[in-house]
């Protein structure tokens, strides 16, 4: 019984934590897209980038990327399974900047239980 009330509360957190982030998003509302980061963010192809960087990032190229995460987080993110841990974790779609590329936005929660914007990925498929 226990199990399925820490689900469902993850869930419901993870809801509230999806929307905030979906409206930072929507508002490229960097202050608070920063407070929603895991301290160790991974961004594209490179780990450990700070936040400055990666706002650097999304607005490279005329926004590409911010226009990305917009419409990636119209999706429903999906439940992933980390081999070798029990760490909740949600995985969104985003577009790959070129064909050899997949494209991902996760999400984890920390150690304190509390979900953060992990990454925004593209790993060569």
């Amino acid at each position: 019984m226990s199990e399925v009330l820490i689900g469902q509360d993850s869930q419901q957190d993870f809801t509230a934590f999806f929307a905030k982030f979906k409206s930072a998003v929507a508002q490229k509302d960097a202050v608070t897209l920063t407070t929603l980061m895991m301290p160790s963010f991974n961004f594209i192809r490179a780990r450990s980038v700070s936040p400055s960087e990666v706002f650097k990032g999304l607005d490279a190229n005329g926004g590409l990327q911010w226009s990305n995460l917009q419409q990636s987080v119209q999706g429903d993110p999906s439940p992933y399974e980390t081999k070798g841990t029990n760490t909740p974790t949600r995985v969104l779609q985003c577009t790959p900047t070129r064909i050899i590329y997949s494209c991902l936005v996760t999400f984890h929660q920390d150690h304190h239980h509390r979900w953060r914007w992990e990454s925004m990925i593209m790993p060569t498929r």
